[in-house]
């Protein structure tokens, strides 16, 4: 089976990756018949002079009637002005919607904040997930606010129009560059500048049960070669144990399926760096082998649509190991306190060379300011204040305190004491050489959003994949993903 996934997961060259007018006041040259000099005299001497005092009330009159009338087009103008061009907001009061944390965790920051700024009043809103980016969407559109957001990482296209860019005066582009991650700094630039401001760092790792693998005498993998045979049902010390019938009593990792595994589109997504497919063109027999190395999981048994989603499995101790984000060690903790488990670092491929780099894929959740904000200078500066080391160190002591998990900073050099930790550890390890795409579970974008739609996309050609049928469900597959992305206005490089 090894040389089988080695042959799948062959490492190459990267992919490139108008209202009207006023009427004119001059007087219009006239077609005058020719006269005899003489009669035009008589004419004009019989026309008496008006007096001159009426002359200045009719100015007077005339002057007043246009002032009005300014006025007045002046007023219609301001009602009829495009919502786009309106400002949200009264000045110094910035309302901000956040989504993940409670009022508390962010309360003691936004008074020092307060403190330092006395003219800006900060007011935390916190949403429900439920449908969080339509609701976001339509009250940026209805021009209701709010300044400041929380949008998932992979949201950029959908809110490009709405997203203010970070001043200079505020925060250069070196110092940006310099503060982040590199996968953060290349994922929240755009053509137009700086558009988010990170809080935390979060991406894809591998939950193992700790009680399993040491009763069966196994270490986690660190290739997708050694991941596989660890679960395959004909190896003696397999991870996956079945009844005789075939019924599925302990999973080794769910992986296959898509209708009951959490986070597959990150994990499609991370195979298809790995080997070297562009996801925004996702096509060739690289892409196949990618789809066909997926779904051997199901063909052999590994997992099935009979199973509990793969996060309630994992928490009932029924699966050996799980893909997901680090900020699921939440759930899975809630579900079963007793559960021993920890994370390690992602599989790899097998490597040509020490230098071949490592793949790791990045679903985070970043601040950003409306373009239409009053406030948008005061917004960025408190968004500035909310990355600065010590502002990050007290937001996570909080976390910790309120949902007893603390969070990956985005500034490298904080996690070095973060290095060890069971849950943390393995995506710090590969936070220098993480990716991200449009591809991520479980970020409430709503069925017309970019994520649900990528989803459906692939997910349909997961469902249906086989040898046979291939190339023409890639080419539908391309198809659909390039009109998705075009849609949004995303390179298809």
């Amino acid at each position: 089976m090894a040389d089988k996934v080695t042959q799948v997961f062959q490492p190459s060259e990267p992919p490139v990756h108008p209202q009207g007018k006023p009427v004119s006041q001059e007087v219009q040259p006239e077609v005058v018949q020719a006269q005899d000099q003489a009669s035009i005299a008589e004419e004009v001497a019989e026309v008496p002079k008006p007096p001159r005092k009426g002359v200045l009330k009719k100015l007077i009159f005339f002057g007043l009637f246009f002032v009005i009338l300014l006025i007045m087009l002046a007023f219609v103008a301001t009602k009829l002005k495009p919502a786009s061009q309106l400002l949200f907001g009264k000045k110094g009061e910035i309302v901000w919607w956040g989504m993940q944390h409670d009022k508390g965790v962010y309360s003691s920051i936004i008074e020092e904040f307060e403190k330092e700024n006395p003219n800006i009043k900060i007011i935390y809103e916190k949403q429900s997930p439920r449908d969080y980016r339509e609701r976001l969407t339509n009250s940026l559109a209805s021009g209701k606010g709010p300044d400041v957001f929380e949008i998932h990482n992979s949201w950029l296209p959908m809110f490009k129009t709405e997203l203010a860019t970070l001043p200079t005066s505020v925060m250069g582009k070196e110092e940006f560059d310099k503060s982040f991650y590199p996968s953060i700094v290349a994922n929240l630039t755009t053509e137009k500048g700086i558009v988010a401001m990170p809080l935390e760092y979060d991406a894809l790792t591998l939950f193992i049960n700790e009680d399993i693998f040491a009763a069966s005498l196994q270490r986690p993998p660190e290739t997708w070669d050694e991941l596989k045979k660890l679960v395959d049902p004909r190896e003696e010390k397999s991870l996956t144990i079945r009844e005789r019938d075939g019924k599925i009593i302990q999973s080794g990792i769910a992986l296959g399926e898509t209708s009951n595994i959490d986070h597959w589109p990150e994990i499609l997504a991370l195979m298809m760096f790995q080997n070297r497919v562009n996801p925004s063109n996702p096509s060739g027999q690289k892409m196949a082998d990618v789809l066909t190395f997926y779904t051997d999981f199901r063909r052999q048994n590994v997992w099935d649509d009979t199973l509990p989603a793969s996060t309630t499995a994992f928490a009932q101790g029924k699966l050996a190991m799980y893909f997901g984000p680090t900020a699921r060690a939440i759930d899975i903790a809630k579900n079963n306190p007793k559960l021993r488990f920890k994370t390690v670092r992602l599989p790899q491929l097998p490597k040509n060379t020490p230098s071949d780099p490592n793949y790791s894929y990045n679903t985070f959740w970043v601040q950003s300011v409306w373009e239409r904000s009053s406030n948008k200078e005061a917004a960025w500066i408190l968004l500035k204040f909310l990355a600065e080391k010590g502002s990050l160190q007290e937001i996570n002591q909080n976390i910790k305190k309120h949902e007893t998990l603390e969070k990956v900073y985005p500034r490298p050099e904080m996690n070095i004491s973060l290095r060890e930790d069971d849950i943390l550890g393995s995506i710090i390890a590969l936070g220098l050489e993480s990716h991200s795409w449009y591809l991520a579970d479980n970020t409430f974008d709503g069925n017309t959003g970019i994520n649900s739609q990528l989803k459906a996309a692939f997910g349909g050609v997961v469902n249906e994949w086989s040898a046979r049928s291939g190339e023409k469900a890639l080419n539908v597959l391309q198809e659909e993903v390039q009109k998705i992305l075009i849609q949004y206005g995303v390179s298809l490089r």
